[in-house]
């Protein structure tokens, strides 16, 4: 199979050749070798493939009456559906969308990011629909190409997506919004494949059949409603970033760090700065330089607004700032939500629209829509629908079970280290049927904490308490086995109480689902579950978990390093983290993992005294 970046030199002269031989027919001696046919004709095969591999995961949407015209992609065999905010703008929270199998899917609004104009829906009606993942956008270059999909002109009567190629025209493209920080499209894909009205929302694939970008916007004012070359697509990193919020039936707001950046003597410095944010609280000061954000270099002011605009608010951003004495400094903080401008209903003159029972349908959509607008930004609005997504994501951590059927104990050794120096050892036992045991010796301190399926315990000098499940938790060394251990629940978390998807978030330099559960008994426990693999495929992991948001105070703990043990993936590497920027403290790195399927009840019911 030929690679996706196949040089440009040797495809463009064979595709002229095809193309002018017809009425220009050359040379005997100038014709193609068998070798270059065979060449062109792999190159037509490889993107007639992708084409072929994609096509079904495209959607033609429309509103309840059936009619109007956008487009949109399914990332998620469930039939959770990428497009535009202002395709859904215009359709309502619920209509229909059409499939290349030629049927029409009830759909409903799950969450919208009038900002950054990106929305998710939800098809139904079938159990497995045909989905598409979501590439590395930052992997695209000018001079790829570019498949987009879509229902321009609403051409697409059978269902079937119009297809138009072309190639990536430019990269990290900046296009203003309309209104009130709306509509923005910031570090975007520039493309010449052909984007129509009625392609909003719809997919740009590379040839590997990857969504590298959602297609938006053309440069189609003064110049008629007609392609002329100019496309634009909301890239598929920026869109990875607002998934975990779009689920969470948010309406969601762009970032924000309440300072300002210009180009001055060859540096970026601050150049407006409001007293009262965290990033000043931080050690931000006017005239400081900007040397990197988000772990990227910065050379240009606009290259800075340029990724902030790919950001939600409440983002755990990081910059490294140098100071005017030349000391740099890093900084990690939360980002603010920018407002915009809340919609109003239009017409309804004297109620007479009010008569009509088309535009007393117009104007019902409308009250929906702007229903749903004036929702406060960030806040959960179908609790329900949220709950809903949430399982599915701890579904896909359950994955890690290969055999819900095994009966036995996952049994793991190793050290504690601080600062790379060994502190002592730690044993632990998790059982198939949720029972768990730690053995922590540290600094020739041991104690046992044990949890018997009903009530947790700890055992210290020769004494067996019972803790309540808040106290549990607070141990660093119970907390970890205790979530390692949900795992093999039916409800993973149910243990700890009701489980909400919170927001984005990154844990491990990496996009995370974030989690909130409340426990009957008052408290809040936070849970942070990866998006992706390292190759970019989805993927579901526990990746941290802390009592605080932003593990401030009493800290948190990482998972890595996963690893089979028996019939369950299990993280060898543990680590005590502080603050946002996840500054290690303690780590618990196991060397031994073994799956014991005949374990006596004393190891997990040895020093406890049950009631």
């Amino acid at each position: 199979m030929i690679k996706q970046h196949i040089g440009m030199r040797f495809i463009f002269p064979w595709l002229v050749y095809i193309l002018i031989s017809p009425c220009c027919p050359l040379a005997a001696d100038d014709d193609l070798s068998l070798q270059d046919r065979q060449r062109v004709a792999a190159i037509e095969r490889y993107r007639i493939n992708a084409i072929n591999r994609v096509i079904q995961s495209v959607v033609a949407i429309y509103d309840e009456d059936r009619q109007g015209g956008g487009s949109g992609v399914i990332i998620d065999p469930s039939g959770i559906v990428l497009t535009n905010h202002h395709v859904i703008m215009g359709a309502g929270i619920k209509g229909w969308g059409g499939l290349a199998d030629g049927k029409l899917y009830r759909w409903k609004l799950i969450g919208t990011d009038p900002g950054g104009d990106l929305a998710i829906i939800q098809l139904e009606g079938k159990e497995v629909f045909p989905a598409t993942r979501l590439g590395n956008s930052d992997e695209v270059k000018v001079g790829d190409w570019a498949l987009a999909m879509g229902n321009p002109f609403i051409l697409t009567e059978d269902q079937v997506p119009t297809v138009t190629l072309g190639i990536v025209s430019g990269v990290k493209r900046y296009q203003p919004g309309s209104g009130q920080n709306q509509l923005v499209y910031g570090n975007c894909i520039q493309v010449d494949s052909s984007i129509n009205p009625g392609n909003s929302g719809g997919p740009l694939f590379n040839f590997k059949g990857e969504v590298i970008g959602i297609n938006g916007r053309g440069s189609f004012k003064e110049r008629g409603r007609v392609n002329v070359g100019l496309g634009y697509a909301i890239s598929a990193n920026q869109i990875k970033n607002f998934i975990p919020d779009l689920l969470a039936t948010k309406l969601v707001e762009h970032a924000t760090l309440d300072a300002s950046f210009s180009d001055r003597g060859g540096k970026v410095v601050c150049s407006q700065l409001n007293r009262d944010a965290p990033v000043a609280s931080a050690g931000l000061d006017l005239g400081d330089e900007l040397l990197e954000f988000e772990g990227e270099k910065i050379k240009n002011a606009n290259q800075f607004t340029n990724l902030i605009c790919t950001l939600p608010e409440d983002w755990p951003t990081e910059l490294l700032i140098r100071k005017q004495d030349g000391m740099e400094h890093r900084v990690v903080v939360r980002t603010f939500g920018l407002p915009y401008a809340k919609p109003r209903v239009r017409g309804g003159q004297s109620g007479k629209d009010e008569k009509d029972p088309a535009k007393k349908k117009q104007l019902e959509r409308q009250r929906q829509m702007i229903a749903l607008l004036s929702a406060t930004p960030g806040d959960v609005r179908n609790p329900k629908i949220n709950r809903g997504y949430a399982q599915r994501i701890l579904d896909g951590w359950k994955k890690n079970i290969r055999d819900d059927s095994s009966v036995g104990v996952a049994k793991l050794a190793g050290k504690i280290l601080e600062n790379g120096k060994e502190r002592g050892t730690q044993e632990t036992w998790l059982a198939s049927d949720g029972r768990i045991r730690v053995n922590h010796v540290m600094d020739n301190k041991r104690v046992v904490y044990q949890y018997d399926g009903d009530s947790f315990w700890a055992t210290e000098s020769g004494k067996t308490t019972e803790l309540s499940l808040r106290e549990a938790q607070s141990r660093w060394v119970f907390n970890q086995a205790l979530m390692m251990g949900s795992v093999f629940r039916q409800q993973p978390l149910e243990l700890f109480g009701t489980v909400i998807i919170d927001g984005s978030d990154k844990a491990l330099g990496e996009n995370a689902y974030r989690f909130k559960v409340d426990s009957s008994e008052g408290g809040t426990v936070y849970c942070w579950f990866s998006m992706y693999d390292q190759d970019g495929m989805p993927e579901v992991n526990l990746v941290k978990s802390s009592m605080e948001r932003d593990c401030l105070n009493k800290g948190g703990s990482t998972f890595s390093s996963w690893t089979p043990v028996g019939p369950v993936r299990l993280p060898l590497k543990r680590q005590r983290v502080l603050g946002l920027e996840e500054s290690v403290k303690l780590q618990v790195v196991d060397a031994d993992a073994e799956w014991l399927e005949d374990v006596g009840d004393e190891v997990f019911l040895t020093n406890v005294k049950k009631k």
